[in-house]
């Protein structure tokens, strides 16, 4: 498949905001601008929902994936009634996962970007799943190899 990527950076960088736009197709993808209507929205940091608008440009029928502590029966305290509204009106699939807490679980600290970019590819159904693992674990494997069998395998797990 073809990839297109925008990213928009925080000036503080390291632990400040990153929106990432992210287009995939089967033919070469022209288009420079970022994304106003998206089929997938994920929020890496429950602190921002309070903060930023995080669910104004998905679509109707999106997917919106929110990493936090939260139990499901939680999320009707913690999230922003407008944000609650606005996923309800757009029809939106919410999905919470606890990234936090199994990164740490499986050893890899408060690295929790593997987790969720397993979370995105089995949500956004961009490739079929078990190819889309196929490829982060060959990513992993090149990517921390050097690091250790043991940091290569939390990887993949």
């Amino acid at each position: 498949m073809y990839a297109q990527a925008y990213f928009a950076y925080d000036s503080k960088k390291s632990g400040g905001l990153t929106v990432s736009h992210l287009r995939f197709g089967k033919t070469p993808i022209k288009s420079p601008y970022q994304i106003d209507a998206a089929d997938f929205v994920a929020c890496h940091n429950p602190a921002y929902v309070t903060m930023y608008d995080m669910v104004s440009s998905l679509k109707d029928g999106g997917v919106f994936l929110l990493n936090c502590q939260w139990k499901a029966d939680e999320l009707e305290q913690h999230l922003p009634a407008s944000m609650k509204q606005m996923l309800a009106k757009k029809h939106a699939r919410l999905y919470i996962i606890d990234a936090i807490d199994l990164a740490a679980k499986i050893g890899m600290g408060k690295r929790t970007n593997t987790i969720l970019q397993s979370a995105f590819f089995s949500l956004a159904k961009v490739m079929p799943e078990s190819e889309a693992v196929g490829y982060m674990k060959d990513a992993a494997t090149h990517s921390y190899l050097k690091k250790g069998q043991d940091v290569v395998d939390m990887n993949h797990k």
